[in-house]
């Protein structure tokens, strides 16, 4: 005689959440993230398949983080000792010259630009009078 098949367990479905209201901060609030947990939030957005959505989203609102100097030379140090500097964007994030202060050397080829000053003129320059 053939063995019966056995029947099988329904699958176990997962719950969507519902009610989920996040804790969020108030205008002028600052919070303090560690770059190991941004980069785990990233990788968890990537996992399920939202990057090109998140970017767009990032890129409308104009998302965006103020670093130190010692994390953003850490992610520019990583990202040459990696070699992935001769990605395109890690290139710009390597090579960013707009961020070049007044006085420094240019980059691998890249010309050393200056921050505009308070006026919007270039500092050391005379500001050029707009013709009438």
């Amino acid at each position: 005689m053939a063995k019966r098949a056995k029947p099988k367990k329904p699958i176990a479905r997962t719950r969507k959440a519902r009610n989920v209201a996040p804790t969020y901060l108030r205008k002028g609030q600052t919070y303090t993230i560690g770059l190991h947990e941004l980069a785990q939030a990233l990788k968890v957005i990537d996992k399920h398949g939202h990057t090109a959505k998140f970017v767009r989203e990032a890129k409308t609102l104009r998302a965006g983080g103020a670093f130190d100097a010692k994390t953003v030379n850490f992610i520019k140090d990583f990202m040459v000792k990696q070699n992935m500097h001769t990605d395109p964007i890690g290139k710009h994030i390597v090579f960013n010259h707009e961020l070049t202060l007044p006085g420094e050397a240019a980059v691998r080829g890249f010309p050393a630009r200056e921050l505009p000053g308070k006026d919007g003129g270039i500092p050391g320059l005379p500001r050029r009078k707009k013709p009438k």
